[in-house]
């Protein structure tokens, strides 16, 4: 066993540990059996069976993520102490930018401190508390980030249904309170972090210049491709989009990151652009969207995720990579523990980085031509120059397609349905969309120096997002092109393990040449 394969199911083990417990909660005294078998394994049979030794260092390490999951659910919140007992004012600052909805708004609202009363307080006196909320308010007045408010109104613990826990959806962001339309007053400006306001400012600067340049719904569009923004799209064409299993691509996930970054690497080799520079343009384009949507958590994860999947058809040789890859997802679960099994946008990013980097090379090697000279070099095909136009169709065919095999279960488990057509979708969108998003951002940029020059160079985004919306509208229309289909979490886990034995397999076999 080498190194990298011991690091490889360390990692693993402490991943394990934290879905287990989040997933089925196992009382603490299964975990400090297992942490005794552990010590007992790894101390006895020390320089004598190296196998079993690491054997008891993955039970430690899976007892290590259980008690990370375990000591972030028990983290202090004070706030939700206050919960369900009556009405109280308090003072807090808004921390993320507003999730503006068609009748209201959403705040996330860290809190400086707390005024009881009503409900069997002796004091009135202010409380020094700390925590996150989430303010459910008019749309109007609007409230920005940074902006110090506060709020009147009674706090109430999340309510979940048999169909979604939205206590611990909302957990996964340390949220444990609401407060339903309060009375609000502002009372200071400017009090967030200085770097996140300008960015949010520069984001908000690029929306104004994209609906000046662009009517609907291009404009909602080209919106959602460049910044993330879903929420102004038609309800018919975004349910189009969920027919056609195209939702990523408006949803800065690392579902859309992933695929996005391979195009971008096929788009700049296809220009004949040196592989390293296309990588540094690519892993640069990558950057740029996340400064742009506001550098939030999830998007930052997505872009780590990306960037792994450039870094993995740079080098060419999985075995590279995959120690990165599993080392990113750890790193992130510890950070907050809770997305591993409560967010869906992390579950999206592993699983769609693990399709372009494990599965794609495979459906490469089925596509590659048998009368042409190429060689199949674990994670990377090599065509000739004479065929790159047909290469890089098959490497969107390929991502696209790898993409889809590995994020399946995820998208049905979830949204109880299965779009048919979307393969299809997805091989006449996305060769087009890296020169969408190049033209909208340039005619964006342009818009905000001189709105004449940002008006012309808007015709050309304007043209490439005409034709996605009509490919999108069409394809949506074809009878069966979604279905409704219920599939339990087992029969996801089924699903994975046979995937990942049929990638083990493949792996297995010697390297090939094709010709």
């Amino acid at each position: 066993m080498t190194k990298s394969q011991i690091f490889l199911f360390l990692c693993l083990s402490f991943i394990l540990g934290v879905f287990g417990q989040s997933l089925l909660n196992f009382p603490q005294l299964i975990w400090l059996g297992i942490l005794i078998l552990g010590i007992i394994l790894a101390v006895i049979w020390w320089g004598q069976q190296p196998k079993i030794v690491v054997v008891g260092f993955c039970l430690i390490l899976m007892v290590a993520g259980a008690w990370r999951y375990l000591s972030a659910s028990n983290a202090d919140n004070l706030v939700k102490q206050f919960n369900d007992k009556g009405k109280i004012v308090l003072m807090g600052v808004v921390a993320e930018e507003p999730d503006v909805r068609s009748d209201n708004v959403k705040y996330a609202v860290e809190v400086e401190n707390i005024k009881p009363f009503d409900y069997g307080f002796a004091s009135i006196e202010r409380i020094k508390s700390d925590g996150k909320i989430l303010v459910v308010a008019k749309k109007y007045p609007m409230y920005q980030y940074g902006d110090k408010i506060e709020i009147n109104g009674k706090l109430v613990t999340p309510r979940s249904s048999e169909d979604f826990d939205y206590q611990k959806y909302l957990a996964k962001d340390d949220i444990f309170s609401i407060i339903y339309f309060p009375e609000i007053k502002l009372l200071a400006q400017n009090q967030g972090d200085w770097l996140m306001e300008k960015l949010l400012f520069v984001k908000n600067k690029f929306k104004e210049s994209i609906s000046q340049l662009l009517t609907e719904p291009q404009g909602a569009f080209l919106a959602g491709l460049l910044l993330g923004e879903k929420r102004g799209l038609p309800t018919e064409l975004s349910d189009a989009f969920s027919r056609t299993g195209t939702t990523h691509i408006i949803a800065l996930s690392g579902f859309n990151i992933t695929i996005i970054a391979v195009a971008l690497m096929g788009l700049f080799n296809f220009f004949m652009v040196r592989r390293q520079v296309s990588f540094g343009l690519s892993v640069g384009v990558i950057i740029l969207f996340v400064l742009m949507t506001g550098a939030a958590a999830s998007v930052v994860r997505a872009a780590v995720m990306g960037i792994l999947v450039l870094l993995a058809q740079q080098v060419g040789r999985l075995y590279q990579i995959r120690n990165a890859l599993v080392l990113a997802g750890a790193i992130m679960v510890y950070l907050n523990p809770r997305v591993l099994v409560w967010d869906l946008g992390f579950q999206l990013s592993f699983a769609a980085t693990f399709g372009l980097v494990y599965i794609s090379p495979i459906l490469q090697a089925w596509l590659a031509p048998k009368d042409k000279e190429k060689e199949f070099v674990y994670g990377q095909t090599k065509p000739k120059a004479s065929g790159k136009l047909l290469g890089s169709v098959k490497l969107v065919l390929a991502t696209t397609l790898a993409a889809q095999i590995a994020v399946l279960p995820l998208l049905v488990v979830n949204f109880g349905q299965l779009s048919l057509i979307a393969p299809l979708a997805n091989i006449l969108i996305l060769p087009v969309i890296p020169l969408t998003m190049l033209a909208g951002f340039l005619s964006a940029l342009a818009g905000l120096i001189f709105l004449p020059l940002g008006q012309i160079l808007g015709w050309l985004a304007w043209l490439f997002l005409s034709y996605e919306i009509k490919i999108i509208e069409l394809l949506a229309k074809i009878p069966l092109a979604a279905m409704s289909f219920e599939w339990s979490w087992l029969g996801g886990g089924i699903y994975y393990a046979i995937l990942i034995w049929l990638v083990w397999r493949f792996n297995k076999k010697p390297r090939k040449k094709f010709g």
